[in-house]
């Protein structure tokens, strides 16, 4: 099911913020983002919920994150399930990992937010939990 065109520009306007707060090192604002009880998936672990979200925010390095057009699947009104490409830019050694993101999203009292956000990097063989070293 497409999106309705609200949804669509409310979804990509989450996932925009999703990078700048990042960038931003926003960390309140980034964490706003999930809901109470969302998770984030990378390098094989998941960190559940909002003090989960804000431990990994503490030990993750800071960059520019250049995010790509999601490509939206509504599941019904109140879900969607999203993909997206990503380019990380490192702050500190300016090397670069990239990465396809698929996320599950809800909509809320407050809008949409992120249940679940699974980051999967590109890797010479394929997708990967770990970026190539």
């Amino acid at each position: 099911m497409l999106p309705a065109p609200e949804d669509q520009v409310a979804i990509a306007d989450l996932l925009a913020r999703y990078c700048l707060t990042l960038d931003l090192d926003d960390v309140a604002g980034w964490v706003g983002l999930f809901v109470e009880d969302g998770s984030y998936q990378a390098y094989g672990r998941s960190f559940d919920g909002h003090e989960g979200l804000r431990a990994m925010m503490a030990a993750a390095p800071g960059g520019l994150h250049l995010g790509g057009s999601p490509v939206i699947e509504m599941l019904s009104a109140d879900e969607a399930r999203t993909s997206r490409n990503l380019l990380f830019v490192s702050r500190a050694d300016g090397v670069s990992r990239s990465a396809v993101y698929t996320d599950e999203l809800v909509r809320t009292a407050d809008g949409w937010r992120i249940r679940r956000c699974r980051c999967r990097f590109i890797t010479a063989a394929g997708l990967a939990d770990r970026p190539e070293r």
